[in-house]
C-alpha cells in the first residue's frame, strides 16, 4: 500500500468537496434533527408560557411657540427654534418625574405587574413548601433582618419605576413635531391609559413649571419691588435735602443752572441796554452842555428832544399854524383879527415848545444820572451772578448725580411694577405647550410575543447551530472517521474498514463473534481486509500487525484476519505482545498458557506450545510464561530461525505485536518479516500520532504495508462500503440462502 502523490493531495485539497458536507449531515440528520426537535418544543412551551403583552401608542405634538394671550414675554424662557428644543422634552417624556407622576395618578404601586413585592395567592404548594422550610432543621443560623417600611417603600418606589420605565417608548416622528408615547402590559385598558396618562403628565408637567416659575418670579419682584421703593425714597429726600440746603430750585424742565443763566443773561442784556442809553445820554449832554448859548432850534434837533413825543405834537401844532398863518396872509392883512389870532396861537404854541425843550434839556442831566447809577448797580449784580454761576457748576454735577440715582430707581421701580402687573395678568392663563394629535386606544391583539415568529426562529437557530457544530467539530476532528475521511486526510486508500459492535463495548470479543450470523456486517468486512491482504501480500507470507497506541484492536484485527485466513489457506496466529498478552484468553485458554517463550527460553517442543482453533482449523502459538526482557527474546536469533520455520511449514503467518509508540517490539518483528500493517481506531488516534507510527517504522526500513481501519461507527461505516445496502441485507436473510 503506497500513499498518494502531494501533488493530487494538494490539487485536492483547494477545491471544496461539498459531497462531502452532505454526507457528513446526512450521517448526523438524526442528531440534527433531535437536537432541532427538542429546542423547537422548547421554544414553543416558552412561547406558550409568555404573558401576552398589549401596546397602546398615543401621538403628541410638541409646540414650537407656546400660546400666548398677550403679547407678553414668558417668565421661563425656552429657544424653541433650536433642535436641542425637541430633544430635551424627548428626556422630559422619558424622565422619572413623568414616570412617578403617572405611578401615582394610576396607582401603580398597588399593581403586581409593576410591584413585585406584592404577594400572590399562596398556593397549596407554596404553602406546603412554607411550612417546610420553617422547620428548624432548615432555618439558618443567621437570623434575617428584615427591612423597616422606608427601606420596603424605598424599594417598591425603585422597582416600580423600573418596570414602568422598561415598558415606555419615546420615538420621535423624524422632520415632525409629532411623537409617539408606546407603551406596553398585560392590561390592554391600562396600556392605553398610562400611554395617555403620560402624554397629560407632559403637558401637566409644562403648566406646573411655568406656574412655578410665575410664582416664584412674582414672589421675588414682590419683594424686590419693596426694596427699590425703599431705594427710591432714599434717592428722593436726598435730592430734596440738596436743594433746600443749597437753596436752589429744582424745575423740571430746566433745571437748577438754567434760571440762574437766564438772570445773568437778562442782566447782561440790561446792562446792554442801560449803556447804550447812558452813552446817548452822555453824547446829547455833551452836545448841550458845550454850546450853552444854542438856540432853541439847535437843542430842538438833538435826538433825546427831537424824539420826544410831546416835542413831536408841538411841533406838529406849530407847523399847521404856521401853514395857516402863511394862507391868512395870502388874505389879509397883518391888523386882521384872523391874522392877529393866527399869530397868537403860534407865539403861544412856540412858547410851548421852547418850555418843553427847556424842561427836557433839564431832565437830560439828571437822567443821566440815574441811568450811570443803574449801570453801576446792574454791573455789580451781574458780577454777583457771574460768581454765583460758577459755584452753581460744582452743584450742579452732585445734584445731576443724585438726579440720576432717583431717575434710576425710579425706571427700575416702573420696570418691576410692569413686569408684577404682567405676571399677575397672565398667571391664570393655561399656556399649553403640547397637545394630542391621536389618544392611545385599547388594543384589541396583542403585540408580544409574536409565538410563530419564536417557534420559527428557534427552529432555524437550532438547525443552523446543529449543521454548525456538526461542521465544526468534523472541521476540527483531529482524527480519521472513515475510509474516505482517510483518503481525504492522509492520502491511503485503507486495507478495510472493520464497523464498530456496540455489544462489546464495554469487553473484548472473542474468536466466536467471526462465526456469528448477527455481525455479518462484521464478518464481511474482515473478509474483505482478507481480500485486500492476499491480493498486496502475494510473496511473503508474514503478516504483522501493530497500531500506535493501546486498545485500538490490533488483537481482535489479528484474531478475526486469522481466522478468515484459516478459511482458505493453512494459517498460524503469533502473539508476540509479551508485554500484554490476550490472544490464549480469546480462545478460551488461560493467558499464560505455553507459547512462544516456553520453546525460546524452556525448550518446550513447538507442537506443546500450539494449539488448534477446532472450529476454524487456525493454529496459534499463544505468547506464553511473561518474561522480562520481551525485546532481547524477539531480537535472538533463535526467534527469527523460528518464524523461518514456521512459514515453511504454514502458508500465511499473522503476528501480533506491541504498539509502535509504547515499545519498540513491533519493530524488530516488523524488521524480520519485512512489512507491517497498522491498525487505527477510527475517531480516537489523531492523524499526527498515525503519521508518526507510519515514519517510525519506514526509518526502520520497514515497509508500510498498509493501514485497517477499525470501530468505524455504525452510521460512517455505511458510507464506506458502495454496496452497503447489499451487505447490510445479508443481515437479515438466512444462512442457507448465503452463497
Amino acid at each position: 500500500m503506497k500513499l498518494l502523490s502531494d501533488e493530487k493531495t494538494s490539487i485536492e485539497g483547494e477545491s471544496v468537496d461539498f459531497g462531502k458536507y452532505i454526507v457528513l449531515l446526512k450521517r448526523s440528520w438524526l442528531k440534527i434533527t433531535l437536537f432541532t426537535t427538542l429546542v423547537t418544543v422548547l421554544a414553543a412551551l416558552f412561547a406558550l408560557s409568555i404573558a401576552p403583552t398589549y401596546q397602546a401608542t398615543a401621538t403628541l405634538l410638541i409646540e414650537s411657540n407656546t400660546s400666548k394671550a398677550v403679547s407678553i414675554e414668558e417668565v421661563v424662557g425656552i429657544d424653541s427654534t433650536q433642535q436641542e428644543y425637541y430633544l430635551t422634552q424627548f428626556e422630559i417624556l422619558k424622565s422619572r418625574r413623568i414616570a412617578e407622576r403617572v405611578i401615582a395618578q394610576l396607582n401603580l404601586e398597588q399593581n403586581k405587574e409593576f410591584n413585585p413585592y406584592i404577594e400572590p395567592k399562596q398556593s397549596f404548594k407554596s404553602l406546603v413548601k412554607e411550612k417546610i422550610l420553617a422547620l428548624p432543621m432548615f432555618k439558618s443560623e443567621e437570623a434575617k433582618v428584615e427591612p423597616t417600611a422606608e427601606e420596603l417603600a424605598t424599594k417598591v418606589r425603585y422597582a416600580v419605576l423600573a418596570n414602568f420605565q422598561s415598558r415606555l417608548y419615546i420615538s420621535p416622528i423624524r422632520k415632525t413635531q409629532l411623537v409617539r408615547i408606546t407603551f406596553e402590559s398585560v392590561d390592554p385598558q391600562l396600556a392605553a391609559d398610562v400611554a395617555n396618562a403620560v402624554g397629560e403628565a407632559y403637558i401637566l408637567e409644562g403648566l406646573d413649571a411655568r406656574l412655578d416659575a410665575t410664582e416664584h418670579a412674582s414672589s421675588w419682584i414682590s419683594g424686590r419691588m419693596a426694596q427699590l421703593q425703599e431705594q427710591l425714597k432714599r434717592s428722593e429726600n436726598a435730592l430734596i435735602e440738596f436743594l433746600a440746603q443749597e437753596k436752589l430750585v429744582d424745575d423740571d424742565d430746566s433745571g437748577i443752572d438754567v434760571q440762574a443763566s437766564a438772570v445773568i443773561n437778562d442782566l447782561i442784556l440790561r446792562l446792554s441796554e442801560v449803556t447804550d442809553r447812558r452813552i446817548q445820554l452822555e453824547s446829547a449832554y455833551s452836545t448841550l452842555s458845550s454850546g450853552g448859548s444854542l438856540a432853541i432850534t439847535d437843542v430842538s434837533s438833538v435826538p433825546e428832544i427831537s424824539k420826544h413825543p410831546q416835542v413831536i405834537n408841538l411841533r406838529g401844532l406849530l407847523s399847521n399854524a404856521k401853514h395857516e398863518q402863511t394862507e391868512f396872509s395870502k388874505t389879509y392883512g397883518p391888523k386882521h383879527e384872523k391874522m392877529i389870532a393866527v399869530s397868537a396861537k403860534r407865539a403861544n404854541l412856540e412858547e410851548q415848545l421852547n418850555q418843553l425843550i427847556r424842561q427836557l434839556v433839564g431832565g437830560i442831566g439828571k437822567e443821566l444820572q440815574a441811568v450811570r447809577s443803574q449801570e453801576r448797580l446792574i454791573s455789580r449784580e451781574l458780577d454777583k451772578r457771574k460768581q454765583e454761576f460758577q459755584s452753581l457748576t460744582v452743584k450742579k454735577r452732585q445734584y445731576e448725580a443724585l438726579l440720576r440715582e432717583e431717575e434710576t430707581n425710579r425706571n427700575i421701580l416702573n420696570i418691576f411694577l410692569n413686569r408684577q402687573k404682567e405676571t399677575t395678568a397672565t398667571s391664570d392663563f393655561d399656556s399649553r405647550n403640547a397637545r394630542f394629535t391621536d389618544e392611545a386606544l385599547v388594543p384589541q391583539f396583542p403585540a408580544k410575543p409574536n409565538k410563530k415568529l419564536i417557534v420559527g426562529l428557534a427552529m432555524i437557530a437550532a438547525l443552523l447551530l446543529s449543521i454548525s457544530v456538526v461542521l465544526l467539530l468534523d472541521a476540527f476532528n483531529n482524527t480519521i472517521t472513515s475510509i474516505k475521511h482517510c483518503e481525504d486526510r492522509l492520502g491511503i486508500i485503507p486495507l478495510g474498514g472493520i464497523p464498530r459492535l456496540n455489544k462489546f463495548k464495554k469487553r473484548a470479543l472473542g474468536s466466536d463473534v467471526f462465526f456469528s450470523e448477527k455481525f455479518m456486517t462484521f464478518n464481511e468486512s474482515i473478509r474483505s481486509a482478507r481480500t485486500a491482504l492476499a491480493l498486496a501480500n502475494k510473496d511473503n507470507k508474514f503478516i504483522t500487525i501493530s497500531s500506535s497506541l493501546p486498545n485500538e484492536g490490533k488483537t481482535t484485527c489479528s484474531i478475526n484476519l486469522a481466522l478468515a485466513f484459516s478459511k482458505v489457506e493453512n494459517t498460524l496466529l503469533i502473539d508476540c505482545d509479551l508485554r500484554k498478552s490476550a490472544v490464549a484468553e480469546r480462545f478460551g485458554h488461560k493467558r499464560y498458557k505455553p507459547g512462544l517463550t516456553n520453546h525460546l527460553l524452556m525448550n518446550a517442543s513447538l507442537d506443546e506450545c500450539l494449539f488448534v482453533d477446532e472450529r476454524s482449523g487456525l493454529t496459534v502459538l499463544p505468547a506464553g510464561m511473561p518474561t522480562q526482557n520481551p525485546q532481547e527474546l524477539l531480537s535472538s536469533e533463535r526467534f527469527s530461525q523460528l518464524l523461518h520455520q514456521l512459514a515453511e511449514r504454514f502458508d500465511k503467518v499473522i503476528i501480533d505485536t506491541p504498539p509502535a509508540l509504547v515499545v519498540s517490539d513491533s519493530m524488530i518483528v516488523s524488521k524480520i518479516t519485512g512489512k507491517v500493517v497498522v491498525v487505527l481506531r477510527a475517531s480516537s488516534t489523531r492523524v499526527v500520532t498515525l503519521r508518526n507510527t507510519i515514519s517510525r517504522f519506514m526509518s526502520h526500513d520497514v515497509q508500510f504495508e498498509g493501514l485497517l481501519l477499525n470501530q468505524i461507527s455504525e452510521g460512517k461505516g455505511k458510507q464506506d462500503y458502495v454496496y452497503g445496502d447489499y451487505i447490510h441485507h445479508l443481515d437479515k436473510v438466512p444462512q442457507a440462502q448465503q452463497s
